[in-house]
């Protein structure tokens, strides 16, 4: 914890993205995925292989991963090698990611953020403003004329820390208004995935389960009551087994991907 403390401290980051949580929370998965690797692996190969099908049958131009993260789940080699040029987007990028691109000349790291809303966000509430919470307002932008366009376990963390930051700090919203912000923020994403030209993966959790062993004690929607098509690729990620949160809890992650997210809609 005191490792993670410090890069907190150190990590080159926005204010407003580590006052949020953004870098708290891309240090705490880097180190939790250190702690848990071996229950993390059949899910991170779960998930390169729904991309490396996803990027069978279609030109080899551009690929873009929204939500690149650490690249822990990204078949990052397979795609420098099979399409032209590779872009990886988030909201910022981590030194593990910039150090695993390094000598890789087709790959590069896009700083964006694809709800559109973050710095707006960090505004109304520092501001005390009422009214009506931002909207998202992204567009396809980086990756609109890409090939491949993965979706990587980013559509239901986009709500997580805007919404945090309003309970937390803002005035005036109460738990209807947050949760309908932040199904706002999963519907955007997904009719953004939907509009895109190209072909569209997507890596998400459905579900979250908290478990005491086999008991399971409680079920959460992480869409927010979104609906994304039941077709794909089913599994359970352990994302945090005991004891990593207590002795007694397991946290559970039931995952969906889908290789050709527009045929599944069709």
């Amino acid at each position: 914890m005191l490792a993670e403390w410090f890069k907190h401290l150190t990590l080159p980051c926005p204010a407003p993205l580590r006052y949020m949580g953004y870098a708290r929370e891309m240090i705490a998965i880097e180190a939790r995925h250190k702690r848990c690797h071996v229950a993390w692996a059949p899910h991170l190969e779960h998930c390169k292989k729904v991309i490396g099908d996803a990027a069978q049958d279609i030109p080899h131009g551009k690929a873009v991963v929204l939500g690149s993260g650490l690249l822990l789940d990204i078949p990052l080699q397979g795609l420098s090698e099979t399409f032209s040029d590779v872009v990886l987007v988030d909201i910022f990028h981590m030194p593990a990611a910039r150090k695993r691109i390094r000598d890789m000349a087709n790959v590069c790291l896009e700083t964006a953020d694809i709800t559109g809303l973050a710095d707006a966000t960090w505004t109304h509430v520092r501001e005390a403003r009422a009214g009506p919470l931002p909207p998202p307002r992204a567009d396809a932008g980086v990756f609109a004329d890409a090939d491949l366009v993965v979706s990587a376990n980013v559509l239901t963390q986009l709500p997580l820390f805007p919404m945090g930051w309003v309970e937390e700090k803002g005035q005036g919203y109460g738990e209807d208004d947050i949760k309908a912000f932040a199904r706002r923020i999963v519907d955007h994403h997904l009719e953004l995935l939907a509009a895109l030209p190209g072909r569209v993966c997507l890596l998400t959790e459905s579900q979250r389960v908290i478990c005491d062993g086999d008991q399971v004690l409680q079920e959460i929607d992480p869409l927010f009551g979104a609906t994304i098509p039941a077709s794909g690729l089913k599994w359970t990620w352990d994302i945090a087994p005991r004891p990593e949160i207590t002795r007694r809890i397991d946290l559970r992650f039931r995952m969906t991907g889908i290789a050709d997210l527009k045929a599944a809609l069709s």
